[in-house]
């Protein structure tokens, strides 16, 4: 459990960034485990690279695209904590549209304001000091982008509001 000590010290670091006109536009969501947000996790990533597989291997077999799934929610099941960074842009279009299936990863909108991007350029620096902090404690990170975070799934998982961006 010293990691989790060690993961309240980098969010710390991470609350120190700068940020424009101190707006603090990031906050975190802590998945620690084994718990049934840290399973569910997995089981996203899961259903993710199985649609991806079915939709990019047409001429793959089935196996492979399970097999490689598998693979995918087996290396997530591992992971004892994630860090979810999330920036508010409660002032740009919703990203929490459903597109019907909600391992389906929702199109990127990048930030389109000069305020969404300064704020999410703030989660960005946010993002870096914890990585650095744990770092300096000897812990693996890993800076994690792609179709899970962008999911529906994801975003019911995290709680993240309509206007959240996930960094």
């Amino acid at each position: 459990d010293d990691y989790r000590a060690a993961l309240d010290r980098a969010v710390a670091a991470g609350r120190s960034a700068p940020n424009h006109k101190r707006t603090e536009a990031f906050t975190f969501k802590r998945l620690l485990g084994p718990s049934e947000s840290t399973a569910r996790l997995a089981e996203i990533a899961y259903q993710v690279q199985l649609n991806k597989g079915r939709r990019d291997g047409a001429t793959a077999e089935e196996n492979e695209v399970v097999t490689a799934a598998e693979r995918k929610r087996e290396k997530w099941s591992q992971v004892p904590a994630f860090l979810v960074a999330l920036v508010s842009e409660a002032l740009g279009p919703s990203l929490s549209t459903t597109l019907g299936n909600e391992y389906e990863p929702l199109p990127f909108r990048p930030p389109s304001t000069e305020r969404e991007l300064e704020d999410y350029a703030a989660a960005c620096a946010a993002t870096q000091n914890i990585l650095l902090s744990l770092h300096a404690e000897n812990l693996a990170t890993k800076w994690a982008t792609g179709p899970v975070i962008r999911t529906p799934a994801f975003r019911e998982l995290v709680r993240a509001e309509s206007g959240d961006r996930v960094v």
